[in-house]
């Protein structure tokens, strides 16, 4: 499946802490939901200790997007606050299991589903910026990412088929015992060839046919997807929405008893009052609003994965910040600046990761980074090869970004990488307009991303192990958060829920 901007860069509206846990881990309860015909009574869930989510899956989101999803939900129901009490009242028990099977991703789950006398295993991982696929259901191999219908037959254990349009009665009766696993993507597979797949193939087409970034994006996201560019900027409308919408909520201040931080940005705003900020207006709207947007993640309130929910604060808080000093910007020029920031995306996702577990937080924040200094430069009239140096710039500005969340909360040092991220897409903008030399071609500096990030230990890689997180401080920390800490402050976070050992 190719890299669509809309599901795997803008995208999805969410609730929790982590997209490549909360997000993706519900459209894996969802697709497990399907292949039992929504008939479950008990869910046996197997994490690989040599991967990330034996220390992360109660705290950054997995058990609560997985009993969603298992529910039926979207990754944005605000039921999700409850989740446990949800999956109890619809009678599903669930287990959770540590042991070794030989993972091959640091996200996988194997799920061992029973209802109703039925009974099916399957195998997914999470690739980041909650995106899936299952790679196995029961002892079949497959290929499934959410973005189109497919016909499993559970008597014969094969795939039938796959559509990007609704499955017809003539198609569902090739199967003895169809289960029809339905798309968990806002945006299904299809459209035609794409008109291009790096960035130096971006600029001859653009140069082809006279296009600038946003129409790039454009043509490239119809392509992907068969959507035309005004059904395209729609969804992003509401994309832009949500975003808005979690920084001025945040603005407000937020608070939910199950994080390790209270809200920060009321400080800040008292601190602007009494003018003892260093720097612009507009450095201090794009903290202020980062601020806010993450504080709303934490909350648990709905927030876009742009592209991840752990970077969720540099998009819009760097958007809605910058624009506060500009005139006269329309809705419509935001749009163009999401679809520039998305094309850039696309290029990371398809040459490197958004996934922490894999590449470090530069694989988020870094991301995220280099997104915003192209659509800053846009925003500010201009060129698109200064736009492309801005977001090189600020992704060479990244490399080498540990994910150590304190308390396996993605909370901080989060807040504040997402800060630097904000304003290194800033500084690079502006040494981009300034005419600065970016050296190395935008497609390289990708492929460079993808090794330093392959390069970095795994317990640099969003453990808990390493970094900050392994610090005796955020140790206590994580302990009172789990509440078994007899010298911390009692804690409000569920309990975890049963486990064994193997």
């Amino acid at each position: 499946m190719s890299v669509s901007i809309l599901n795997h860069v803008l995208g999805p509206i969410m609730r929790g802490p982590s997209s490549s846990h909360s997000a993706a881990a519900l459209r894996i309860g969802r697709v497990a939901r399907d292949l039992m015909n929504g008939e479950l009574t008990q869910v046996d869930v197997f994490y690989d200790p040599n991967g990330s989510l034996v220390t992360t899956h109660k705290s950054q989101g997995s058990d609560m997007g997985l009993y969603g999803g298992l529910l039926g939900w979207e990754a944005d129901d605000p039921r999700l606050l409850d989740y446990e009490k949800h999956i109890a009242d619809a009678g599903i028990k669930v287990t959770t299991h540590y042991e070794s099977y030989g993972a091959t991703h640091p996200n996988m789950y194997r799920l061992k589903l029973k209802g109703n006398g039925d009974a099916h295993t399957l195998t997914a991982i999470s690739v980041g910026g909650g995106m899936i696929e299952v790679q196995m259901i029961d002892e079949t191999p497959v290929t499934l990412t959410g973005g189109s219908y497919a016909l499993f037959d559970a008597s014969f254990g094969n795939l039938v088929t796959e559509s990007v349009t609704p499955l017809t009665d003539e198609q569902i009766a090739q199967a003895a015992d169809p289960r029809i696993i339905n798309p968990v993507l806002s945006v299904l597979d299809g459209g035609s060839e794409l008109p291009f797949t790096t960035c130096a193939d971006m600029l001859q087409y653009g140069e082809e046919h006279s296009l600038n970034l946003p129409e790039l994006a454009i043509a490239y996201e119809s392509a992907r997807s068969g959507m035309d560019a005004e059904a395209i900027r729609n969804l992003l409308r509401r994309v832009m929405g949500v975003m808005q919408s979690a920084v001025e909520n945040g603005q407000k201040g937020t608070f939910y008893e199950d994080r390790i931080l209270p809200s920060q940005v009321g400080g800040f705003q008292e601190e602007r009052k009494r003018k003892r900020m260093v720097g612009g207006d507009a450095m201090q709207d794009v903290i202020e609003a980062v601020t806010a947007a993450l504080e709303t993640k934490s909350s648990m309130g709905p927030i876009v994965a742009a592209p991840t929910a752990g970077s969720s604060g540099v998009v819009p808080g760097t958007l809605f910040g910058v624009v506060r000093s500009m005139e006269n910007v329309s809705e419509d020029e935001l749009i163009d600046a999401l679809l520039v920031a998305g094309v850039i995306g696309m290029f990371i996702a398809r040459g490197a990761t958004f996934a922490a577990e894999e590449g470090g937080c530069m694989a988020e924040c870094g991301s995220a980074s280099g997104m915003m200094g192209a659509a800053i430069v846009h925003l500010r009239g201009g060129t698109t090869d200064e736009a492309l140096t801005a977001a090189n710039l600020a992704l060479q500005n990244s490399f080498g970004m540990v994910c150590d969340p304190i308390g396996n909360r993605v909370e901080a040092p989060c807040l504040g990488k997402n800060t630097m991220a904000a304003v290194n897409a800033m500084s690079s903008a502006n040494m981009a307009l300034a005419g600065y030399e970016h050296l190395v071609p935008f497609d390289e500096v990708i492929e460079a991303m993808d090794k330093v990030g392959k390069s970095l230990p795994r317990e640099l890689r969003c453990t808990g192990f390493g970094g900050l997180a392994a610090t005796p401080t955020a140790k206590k920390i994580e302990e009172r958060m789990q509440g078994s800490c007899s010298n911390c402050k009692p804690s409000t976070a569920a309990k975890l829920p049963e486990t064994t050992v193997a």
